[in-house]
């Protein structure tokens, strides 16, 4: 069953990145790589499918789902910000205008932490426990295996370019 399932995963993504890999320049996501709202589609689809949710609790997932993330981008663009900060003042601030940035990046660290776990909070009184469980293995499980198949890709790129 897993391996169906990882089968299923590698050729969703294997399409989504095969659409863009001819017509674009670049690596990476931003820079050429597979066009993040196809990946999030299938990612929306597979839970979809493995969650078993009707439409009425669809609609309710995702709403919730968005909002996070939104939430999240959010807080990573203010953590980032302060980051781009300390690269630029690394060289001549004192070491208390330092500890100072770095305290505001921990800070947006547990503002982040905490959303995590209201979402998740919230998902679980959304889901049957069975389909709270499914989901958090798919959030891990999802992740990885995206992972790995980017890196073999990086690999086959490599390879194909005699740089191995």
């Amino acid at each position: 069953m897993k391996r169906i399932q990882f089968i299923l995963v590698l050729a969703a993504v294997t399409f989504c990145f095969s659409g863009t890999a001819y017509t674009q320049p670049g690596r990476g996501f931003g820079e050429g790589g597979p066009p993040p709202e196809r990946l999030e589609r299938f990612k929306k689809m597979r839970l979809i499918e493995v969650l078993k949710l009707n439409e009425e609790e669809s609609v309710r997932f995702f709403a919730k789902q968005n909002a996070h993330e939104e939430k999240v981008r959010d807080f990573m663009k203010e953590r980032n910000d302060a980051l781009d900060v300390i690269g630029d003042a690394l060289d001549n601030a004192s070491t208390k205008d330092l500890q100072k940035i770095a305290d505001k990046v921990l800070e947006i660290d547990e503002r982040i932490f905490r959303e995590r776990q209201r979402y998740q909070e919230d998902v679980r009184k959304l889901l049957t426990l069975e389909q709270f469980a499914k989901f958090l293995l798919f959030e891990r499980d999802f992740g990885k295996q995206v992972r790995d198949v980017m890196e073999g890709m990086v690999k086959e790129r490599r390879h194909r370019g005699g740089r191995e």
